[in-house]
């Protein structure tokens, strides 16, 4: 198994001692009085852990190997790619209580997906899980990924899993004890309203967890490091460019011109670590031109029904059944027509409920 793993390197001094972060709510994530330890650091270690031709139980084996290696880098968090922990199964399952074990034995938070059962129903989840192995929260996938080539879309049946189960309510933020990180999903990250959304409500690092192969797209995770002024890692399962995007990040290595660093190059077993200055980080966002230069007043298309597709009658669809899905994430269940459904974005009343 190939392991591809950076050492830290040493840190100017912190440029930044205390400050105030305010979540969605309003409420401070960090308070700036006498009492409160602000981390000024961070170091997390990302793993790619391939999946096709694996079975869930001999992932889950081949965990243990990264949280030592985690722990010889001295992460305070470990970061696992989508769907790994397996397939519509409970989060008592005897795998999940193996990986909350393992975040204990060694002392660190740590993130892995799986397809989560709810009832009759399915969500594609993020377990955060807590220093001492406890689940600290989960993250419902927002954004379906499906439909077939080349457009991925629409979710015909065969391709239509994951809209069909549960999505997410809303975009999260998980205070932890170096900072506050977000989560995204796979296709999640495709959507800059996704990564915004999650940076904007408090998240200095957000972590982008996929199941698939190809690549982690460059491009997707240095834009929202800029924009958004937070530190991105990104991992995959059945591809390859696991890594990290932002400024403040320490990695042995040398950088490459708009690539992420440091990365994982090819495909294949292996992790990559970092080290965050958190402080110049938050500096950094205390400070962040495109949040203090923002014109939301003319961004309300961006919440609206926009139908571009309408503009273009002349263009014949791909797919006969496309127009049974146009401008649609959540679909019923199989049993119901969708033609039947009204043609809006939905989620199911319950989804805030289980989304905690």
């Amino acid at each position: 198994m190939s392991q591809l793993c950076f050492n830290r390197t040493s840190f100017a001094a912190s440029l930044l001692a205390a400050l105030t972060l305010v979540s969605v709510s309003g409420s401070p994530l960090y308070a700036d009085d006498d009492t409160t330890q602000i981390t000024d650091t961070a170091r997390i270690t990302l793993v790619q852990l391939t999946l096709r031709g694996q079975s869930p139980d001999t992932v889950i084996e081949r965990m243990p190997a990264f949280f030592e290696q985690a722990a010889g880098y001295g992460s305070d968090l470990i970061v696992f790619p989508e769907y790994v922990l397996g397939y519509q199964i409970d989060a008592d399952h005897p795998r999940v209580k193996r990986f909350r074990e393992l975040a204990a034995q060694h002392g660190m938070y740590a993130i892995a997906g799986l397809v989560e059962n709810h009832g009759d129903r399915y969500a594609t989840t993020a377990l955060v899980v807590d220093r001492g192995g406890a689940i600290l929260g989960r993250y419902l996938k927002t954004h379906p990924a499906s439909g077939p080539p080349p457009h991925f879309w629409p979710p015909v049946e065969g391709w239509d899993q994951e809209a069909r189960g549960i999505l997410g309510g809303g975009f999260k933020v998980f205070p932890l004890d170096f900072g506050t990180i977000g989560v995204l999903q796979c296709y999640d990250g495709y959507f800059p309203e996704a990564w915004g959304c999650t940076s904007f409500g408090g998240a200095e690092i957000v972590l982008w967890i996929n199941g698939r192969d190809g690549m982690v797209e460059d491009s997707h995770c240095r834009f929202a490091s800029e924009a958004y002024g937070c530190v991105v890692g990104a991992n995959i399962t059945d591809g390859k460019n696991t890594g990290f995007a932002g400024r403040y990040l320490s990695a042995e290595g040398e950088p490459e011109e708009a690539r992420l660093f440091p990365r994982i190059a090819e495909p294949g077993d292996a992790c990559v670590h970092a080290t965050i200055d958190m402080a110049a980080l938050r500096r950094h966002r205390k400070h962040l031109r495109t949040m203090h230069q923002r014109r939301p007043e003319l961004y309300g298309l961006l919440t609206r029904d926009v139908r571009v597709w309408q503009d273009y009658p002349q263009v014949p669809w791909d797919h006969p059944d496309a127009p049974k899905f146009v401008n649609r994430s959540q679909l019923p269940p199989p049993e119901t027509d969708p033609a039947d459904e009204p043609l809006a974005d939905a989620n199911p009343p319950n989804a805030a409920a289980l989304d905690r």
